[in-house]
């Protein structure tokens, strides 16, 4: 009758459900300017061997005798990777930050501010208009800038913008600009080509629809220019030539793959694009589809899906590093309290397998996801609020079952042995 009993005990520890093991992957989480009463949200994240950086961003809205005055502000905030806070200084309204030897080049709306690394400003390079994007190449910035201006009875629309370049250093050295009749709102640099694009950039919307691509040579002659019609949201760079998603609609978009010399290799309707992001010949588009936020992985330079995935609210912000594609959703939501409206946000991040698609892990509940920033494997995510998070992507991946193919061959053999025992 014992040996019934610890046989029957064997058969319920084998067929017992799956317990998966679960680590948290959020290694902390910080809070920068809680004490700003305007809506805020972290733009801009990025993270080195020693130092996370976060960048709070709002816009001030002031009534003055019937003139409303907006000011973009923000706070540039640097933590330790353990969380504790090593130095904080005013930078405006962030929009991307870049590591430099310690140092590190903050892009506010008012042009770029390169910061040491005890917080202290280096150096400024103002803009003309709102600088909305840089990137660094061969110890050079290259910045876009834009902005449009109502005037009329007609309330016609005129679009202004800059292309940039300036050197690199502990003086910030403007080489050259360039005036275009439209709103650039991406730079990004190929094989001795300068691409900007206009439209409104991901995170910002407007009434207008516009949209072209532009190609100037390293030292600022323009080479050509396309017409898109749409806002574009995104440009990067695959092999020498610019890929770029659009929106419009809030639901529907454009992928093209455009040559050096101007020539459109590809062309595909999408959803409403917010990122792109390139690894090898794969191309990952996030975005919003009018329901879902929507990822897909496509081919290049063909243009065919690999796969598409959906998840919740809008897909905003994506990075890829220890062979995870992470993605960041959300949306703002508002309520209202003894007659105040609060906005505030909701989201997640997620981690898909980049062959497949397959959603293989999440951080829920971190508010909308802004901006991402990786190095190895830690992960800095930034939020539509005034929280962000140091991530340890390997925690991210849901762990396999503790009653794995291991344990359920030792409680065969178990098995075995109790019935030879009876």
């Amino acid at each position: 009758m014992k040996g019934i009993s610890v046989l029957l005990l064997a058969l319920a520890v084998l067929f017992l459900p799956a317990v998966s093991s679960s680590e948290n992957p959020v290694l902390w989480k910080g809070s920068v300017c809680s004490d700003i009463q305007y809506q805020k949200s972290i733009e801009a994240v990025a993270i080195t061997n020693t130092t996370v950086y976060a960048a709070c961003s709002y816009r001030q809205i002031t009534n003055s005798s019937g003139v409303i005055g907006v000011y973009y502000l923000g706070t540039l905030y640097a933590y330790s990777l353990t969380g504790s806070k090593l130095w904080e200084n005013a930078s405006g309204y962030v929009v991307k930050l870049y590591p430099i030897d310690g140092d590190v080049l903050a892009g506010s709306l008012g042009g770029l501010i390169l910061f040491d690394n005890s917080g202290r400003i280096l150096s400024v390079a103002d803009t003309m208009g709102k600088l909305y994007d840089f990137m660094v190449r061969d110890g050079v910035v290259y910045a876009a800038d834009g902005d449009y201006f109502i005037s009329g009875p007609n309330s016609s629309v005129e679009y202004k913008g800059h292309l940039y370049a300036i050197r690199l250093g502990k003086n910030l050295t403007f080489m050259w600009n360039v005036s275009i009749g439209d709103m650039l709102s991406r730079v990004r640099v190929g094989n001795g080509v300068i691409y900007a694009s206009s439209g409104f950039p991901s995170g910002y919307s407007f009434s207008h629809q516009f949209g072209s691509l532009y190609a100037f040579s390293l030292d600022g002659k323009p080479l050509w220019n396309i017409t898109i019609g749409h806002w574009v949201r995104d440009v990067e760079v695959w092999d020498g030539n610019a890929l770029l998603g659009t929106g419009f609609d809030n639901s529907k978009g454009e992928i093209y793959l455009v040559s050096p010399n101007g020539k459109v290799l590809m062309n595909m309707s999408t959803f409403y694009v917010e990122d792109i992001l390139v690894a090898g010949n794969t191309a990952y588009v996030s975005g919003y589809d009018g329901q879902n936020g929507t990822v897909m992985s496509i081919k290049l330079p063909s243009g065919k899906v690999l796969w598409e995935q959906r998840l919740p609210y809008r897909a905003k912000a994506m990075a890829y590093s220890n062979g995870l594609l992470l993605v960041g959703v959300g949306k703002f939501e508002q309520k209202i309290q003894n007659g105040t409206t609060y906005i505030y946000s909701v989201g997640s991040l997620y981690a898909l397998d980049p062959e497949s698609g397959k959603v293989v892990g999440s951080v829920p509940n971190t508010g909308y996801v802004r901006s991402i920033a990786v190095l190895g494997d830690r992960a800095v995510v930034g939020t539509a609020s005034s929280e962000f998070y140091l991530i340890d992507i390997n925690a991210i991946r849901e762990k396999k079952a503790t009653c794995g193919p291991g344990m359920v061959v030792l409680l065969v053999v178990l098995l075995g042995f109790l019935i030879r025992r009876l």
